[in-house]
């Protein structure tokens, strides 16, 4: 158990003749000291009671009543913060103590909201100025957070957000789970920008969490050949409905576009050939060129009142593209490699299961790539100016080209003279 112990600071003696009232709380190997914002001379000390004495008559008024109250002050949120760290299975650290008792100004921490009821605070105040694409991952972040705290049994506190928290997070990820390293990494990501955030107001003292440590591995870029992409445009769908889906991913891949973007996209949008819009996720204003496969697309749609395309939630989108391609057997076999805790598993699957949204944009990057357009362009275009990003796709298109190369020149033959 812990104890809760006010004494005079030894060696720190002011001109006046006067010592800091600290306090020293012992818990098994942690014996943190804290300073309550009070001097006093030794004779007006009561080590038995811990508290100052009245002044005796003829002293100068000493404030013990102002002195004692904050001494009863800090030992009250001491033994509460204690018993809450017992009760709630809370690791009882110097820096979950120093928030949960005192803040630089010596006053009592007055923020009686839980963890859970800061964060969805800070996913409220993030609406107006995040992408919804943004928000959503949030939702994701609390989600995990939740089963963490379910499944562990371990009641996650604002002030016990340490690198043993840390560990245990990551055991539960990795060892209990199995997520991939990336899934972990946005997790870690999205917590580090809530504690800053709950930092700036003063919520915490402590900057533990910016030791926090997860990074993303580079994924297998997953993209549709120009073939494939072909292939999939002019395919005749036997179920009603994936016709819409093919149209909507084709466009994408076509112009780059996420699925916020195409959802959102308006008649008034589209001018003189080309797109001119605001991209969601970015807040960039981008201006796209419409290719002919662009404008066949959209010619279906003509009919439509109010909007250039159909809506698709990302959701079922996502869906039906498979769908859609498994139809189109678009089947060859892709390997590709993900991490978990480090470790790489390598797998082997069709094509169609890996078709995602994301893969859009992946195939109208690698395609424009592979058919010669310099980076710049595509740069701005897509509205991404990383170097990094674009390095992937290079080596990819360079790799077809090779390839390509290769099977073209293998197929000449030539005669021998006789």
């Amino acid at each position: 158990m812990a104890n809760v112990h006010f004494y005079l600071q030894s060696g720190k003696i002011n001109k006046k003749g006067q010592q800091p009232i600290v306090m020293r709380i012992t818990h098994l190997n942690i014996r943190p000291i804290f300073f309550i914002g009070f001097v006093v001379r030794e004779k007006h000390w009561s080590q038995t009671n811990e508290k100052v004495k009245p002044p005796k008559d003829g002293d100068p008024e000493n404030n013990y009543t102002i002195i004692n109250e904050r001494i009863s002050l800090f030992r009250r949120n001491a033994e509460t913060a204690i018993g809450k760290a017992l009760a709630d299975g809370i690791p009882i650290t110097e820096a979950y103590l120093k928030n949960s008792i005192i803040n630089p100004s010596g006053k009592q921490d007055t923020s009686p909201k839980s963890f859970f009821e800061l964060l969805d605070e800070y996913i409220s105040t993030s609406k107006a100025i995040r992408a919804q694409r943004t928000i959503t991952g949030y939702g994701t972040f609390k989600g995990f957070l939740k089963r963490y705290e379910t499944e562990t049994r371990r009641k996650i506190d604002l002030h016990s957000i340490n690198l043993k928290f840390f560990d245990s997070l990551q055991s539960y990820a990795y060892k209990d789970n199995k997520f991939k390293d990336n899934y972990f990494a946005k997790i870690i990501r999205n917590l580090k920008a809530f504690m800053t955030w709950c930092y700036k107001r003063g919520y915490i003292k402590d900057q533990t969490y910016k030791d926090f440590k997860a990074t993303e591995k580079e994924k297998e870029v997953i993209y549709l050949t120009m073939d494939e992409l072909m292939h999939l445009l002019n395919f005749k769908f036997t179920i009603s409905g994936r016709a819409v889906a093919r149209d909507l991913y084709c466009f994408m891949c076509f112009t780059g576009l996420r699925v916020s973007d195409i959802n959102s996209l308006k008649r008034e949008h589209i001018k003189d050939g080309q797109i001119i819009k605001t991209v969601v996720k970015t807040r960039q204003t981008i201006v796209i060129p419409l290719n002919q496969f662009a404008k066949t697309v959209l010619s279906r749609y003509e009919h439509l009142e109010n909007y250039p395309l159909p809506k698709l939630s990302s959701q079922k989108l996502n869906t039906h593209i498979k769908d859609c391609c498994e139809e189109a057997e678009i089947n060859a076999m892709v390997t590709y490699v993900d991490y978990s805790g480090g470790k790489a598993t390598e797998f082997t699957a069709p094509k169609h299961t890996l078709i995602t949204n994301h893969t859009a944009r992946k195939t109208f990057i690698t395609n424009i790539l592979v058919l010669g357009m310099n980076s710049r362009t595509i740069k701005d275009i897509t509205g991404n100016k990383k170097d990094s990003i674009f390095n992937k796709y290079i080596k990819i298109s360079e790799d077809f080209k090779k390839v390509e190369m290769v099977r073209t020149w293998d197929t000449v033959t030539v005669k021998s003279k006789e």
